[in-house]
């Protein structure tokens, strides 16, 4: 890897680094829903929403997480934030943002309303009492809400250039995190590309997304520079706060086409891990769904990834031949899961047994983390947990926490 931090203190980045590729690592994506399955104890407070951008409290503590890796030997990492434009509307004095809860049909609505000098713009997330949160609206609906956007995004970014109290209230919410967990835990921040971060949910739903991009491109190309120069600046905080990578994700080709990858999503990603490794930090790409094209494209080379998740098998990915995607994929990439997420909702052990046993025969000589292809909400049930770290731990070359 590339002028990465000194990795002193922190043995899966030393591992990742130049560790031995027949070890094993076993690591689930969310380090707190492990540790709910794990100790029988909700992941989320109840009756309180979720946010997407925010990390929100929870009575899984940061011990019983680290404790949950000690017992069972998963590895986990943790997430330091995500930092966007609503999060800073207080150093934006032409920006008004306002934020209403209300409970209905057994979950809650949060509505967040987002008033420019252009124009205002609204969304409503939502948070059931069992199942995972989801938006109802989205803040762009069409055209006539790509000004208010624009403006709230072009205000950010100029924040972020233009004060030392802005910079500062980023890596102060990165250290606040990062001072909850031990020095041992690779600590990332979410920091996306920006033509998936502006068109896959956040601001706009996907459908909506591909009429502007079609009609209004001159508009959506603007939004995308506008994210570019504030995913720079967020790249440098989380660097000096202490985070070890930036982490974002990037659907598949069940959603895009071969042909924006190749227009906006490599050419940004490129440019966004090179800051990346500037600031002395890796760049982890999260891909679900239909990648299989993609590896063969020779996308994430090209993207300057360091490590890529999550290589979903059939039926919820098509990477139907993990060794051939692993072996094209080559040594400088480290690669995460390859157990879809239904494995570990489904009753039959047996099923994440041969599963598990498959990944780490398929990936031998590669760095490859065995692990769930997503987060996912509610929580895996305990047992099938444990069954994929007892079939890598059966192989002989499990790499424990």
């Amino acid at each position: 890897m590339t002028n990465v931090q000194d990795n002193g203190g922190k043995p899966l980045l030393r591992w990742m680094d130049d560790g031995d590729p027949d070890l094993v690592p076993v690591m689930m994506a969310d380090g707190r829903s492990t540790a709910s399955s794990y100790f029988g104890v909700p992941v989320r407070v109840e009756g309180e929403s979720t946010t997407f951008t925010g990390i929100p409290e929870s009575p899984v503590t940061p011990e019983m997480v680290v404790r949950c890796s000690e017992e069972s030997g998963i590895h986990f990492t943790r997430n330091l934030g995500y930092m966007l434009p609503f999060d800073l509307v207080e150093f934006m004095d032409d920006v008004e943002i306002t934020v209403r809860e209300e409970a209905r049909d057994g979950a809650l609505r949060r509505v967040t309303v987002v008033r420019t000098p252009v124009g205002e713009m609204s969304d409503v997330f939502v948070t059931p009492s069992h199942g995972p949160a989801y938006w109802d609206e989205n803040f762009v609906k069409g055209a006539a809400d790509l000004p208010a956007l624009t403006h709230l995004v072009e205000r950010f970014t100029q924040a972020l250039l233009e004060g030392g109290r802005v910079r500062e209230a980023v890596k102060s919410k990165h250290r606040d995190e990062a001072a909850k967990w031990p020095a041992h835990v690779p600590f990332y921040a979410v920091v996306g590309v920006p033509t998936f971060e502006v068109t896959s949910q956040l601001y706009m739903a996907p459908v909506p997304a591909f009429y502007l991009l079609a009609d209004e491109t001159a508009a959506m190309e603007r939004v995308f520079e506008a994210v570019a120069q504030s995913n720079a600046l967020l790249v440098e905080c989380a660097a000096e706060a202490g985070a070890d990578f930036v982490f974002g994700a990037i659907n598949g080709l069940e959603i895009y086409s071969p042909a924006i990858y190749e227009r906006y999503f490599v050419p940004q990603a490129r440019a966004l891990h090179e800051a990346a490794h500037v600031c002395g930090l890796r760049g982890w790409v999260h891909t679900c769904g239909r990648m299989g094209k993609l590896i063969d494209m020779g996308v994430y080379d090209a993207m300057r990834v360091d490590a890529l998740e999550s290589l979903s098998h059939p039926p919820l990915g098509d990477v139907a031949d993990l060794a051939g995607a692993r072996r094209k994929l080559g040594r400088k990439i480290v690669t995460r899961g390859a157990v879809n997420v239904s494995l570990f909702y489904d009753s039959d052990l047996d099923k994440i047994r041969e599963r598990a046993k498959t990944v780490v025969e398929e990936t031998r000589g590669y760095r490859h983390m065995v692990g769930d292809t997503n987060d996912s909400f509610p929580p895996y049930p305990r047992e099938n947990i444990l069954a994929l770290v007892e079939e890598v731990e059966r192989s002989g070359r499990m790499l424990r926490a």
